[in-house]
C-alpha cells in the first residue's frame, strides 16, 4: 500500500498520562505529514482529556472497568469503519483485545524486541527496531511505516486560559508521583522551595485531586504558605497544561506532568531512581535528570546497565531517598 492512498488511521493507546503525551507528540507529527488523512484515536477517559487537545483528530474511549461489555460496545461503535492502519501503540494485552474491536488492513505494532504480552499475536506488521532508547523512539519506530522520524515538540495544542494570577516568571514543582514511593522527600522539595524563594522566584505546587497528594504538598509548604502558590487539586488536565506551559521550570519526578511540560515546551528537572530517564525520562531534558538510577540497578542486579534489558527498574523502595538534595540544587541554579 502507498502511504499517500491511507485516508483512515487508527491509535491505540489507552494509558499513562505521560505515555499517551509521547504518542500524542508522534501522532501530530503524523497529520502535518500527512494533512488529510483523519484520525481516530482510541484511549481511556482520562487521558482522552488529553487527546482532544490535539485539533483534528476523533477521540474514541474505552474504559477499562466496562470489561468485556464496553470492548462490545465499542466495537458496535467502530462497525462501520475499516481503517488503512492502525498503529497499535500499547503491548498491554487488554490494549491487544481493544485493538481487535478495530478493523484495519494494516495493524502495525513493536519489534519483538519491545514487545510484550504477546503483541505480535495482534498484528500484521512489525516496526523496525527503535533508533533510541526512549519510549518515545519506539513509537516513532512504529510511526515510521507512514514515513515519520521525528516527534512534533513542542505539540500546537488548544489550551485554555487560566486565572491564578501567575507571574511571568515562576518554577513549577510537580512533587507527587502515581506511586508515593516514587516521590522525592519533603526535605529535599522544602530545600528546592527555599532556593527559589532566595532567588525571588515564586514556587507553584501542581498536583492531582487525590487527598494523599494535598497532604504531600501541604507538609512540605508548611509554614511557607503565603510565599508557595498551592494548585494542587485545582487544575484538570487542560488547565495543567497551560500553568506548565507558562513555567520557566518544572521540577518532578517521573509522573505525567513531567511530560505533559515536555509536550507544551518547558524545561523539566526530572528526578529519577526506579526507572531509566534514558528510556522514560523528559524527553528533551534528558541532560538535566538528577538519577541515581544507573547505581541502584547495577548494585540491585549485580550486572553493568548495558547488559539489563531496556526496561529492568529498581526495586528499592528508598531508592528517591538517595538522590541527594544538594545535587539537585546545583542542577536547580545551573538552570535558574
Amino acid at each position: 500500500m502507498q502511504q499517500e492512498n491511507i485516508q483512515h488511521l487508527a491509535v491505540i493507546r489507552l494509558s499513562a498520562l505521560g505515555d499517551v503525551c509521547h504518542a500524542m507528540a508522534v501522532v501530530q507529527s503524523i497529520m502535518k505529514r500527512h494533512p488529510l488523512m483523519q484520525v481516530t484515536w482510541v484511549t481511556s477517559p482520562l487521558e482522552a482529556n488529553l487527546v482532544r487537545l490535539l485539533d483534528g483528530v476523533r477521540v474514541v474511549e474505552y474504559d477499562k472497568k466496562s470489561g468485556i461489555s464496553g470492548l462490545l460496545a465499542l466495537r458496535s461503535q467502530l462497525k462501520n469503519q475499516v481503517f488503512d492502519v492502525l498503529l497499535h501503540l500499547q503491548w498491554s494485552f487488554r490494549a491487544s483485545l481493544v485493538s481487535r474491536m478495530v478493523k484495519a488492513k494494516r495493524r502495525v505494532g513493536f519489534a519483538l524486541s519491545h514487545s510484550r504480552e504477546k503483541q505480535h499475536w495482534f498484528v500484521n506488521e512489525l516496526a523496525p527496531e527503535p533508533q533510541g532508547e526512549h519510549v518515545l523512539d519506539s513509537f516513532l519506530s512504529i510511526a515510521s511505516v507512514l514515513g515519520v522520524t521525528q516527534p512534533s515538540l513542542p505539540c500546537e495544542l488548544s489550551l485554555p486560559e487560566v486565572n491564578f494570577n501567575l507571574p511571568d516568571r515562576y518554577v513549577v514543582i510537580n512533587p507527587s508521583a502515581s506511586k508515593a514511593d516514587r516521590n522525592w522527600t519533603i526535605e529535599g522539595y522544602q530545600a528546592v522551595l527555599d532556593r527559589l524563594l532566595e532567588k525571588g522566584i515564586l514556587p507553584v505546587i501542581t498536583g492531582g485531586p487525590s487527598a494523599d497528594e494535598a497532604s504531600f504538598a501541604e507538609l512540605i509548604i508548611a509554614d511557607r504558605g503565603e510565599q508557595v502558590r498551592n494548585l494542587v487539586g485545582k487544575t484538570p488536565l487542560n488547565m495543567m497544561l497551560t500553568v506548565l506551559k507558562g513555567a520557566s521550570l518544572v521540577v518532578s519526578p517521573d509522573t505525567g506532568p513531567a511530560h505533559m511540560s515536555t509536550l507544551v515546551g518547558t524545561p523539566v528537572l526530572g528526578l529519577y531512581a526506579h526507572s531509566n530517564p534514558q528510556r522514560t525520562g523528559p524527553y528533551r531534558d534528558l541532560d538535566k535528570v538528577v538519577s541515581v538510577y544507573e547505581e541502584l540497578v547495577e548494585k540491585e542486579y549485580q550486572k553493568p546497565i548495558a547488559e539489563l534489558p531496556w526496561s529492568t527498574r529498581v526495586h528499592d523502595p528508598r531508592a528517591m531517598q538517595r538522590i541527594r538534595v544538594d545535587h539537585v540544587l546545583a542542577q536547580l541554579d545551573a538552570l535558574i
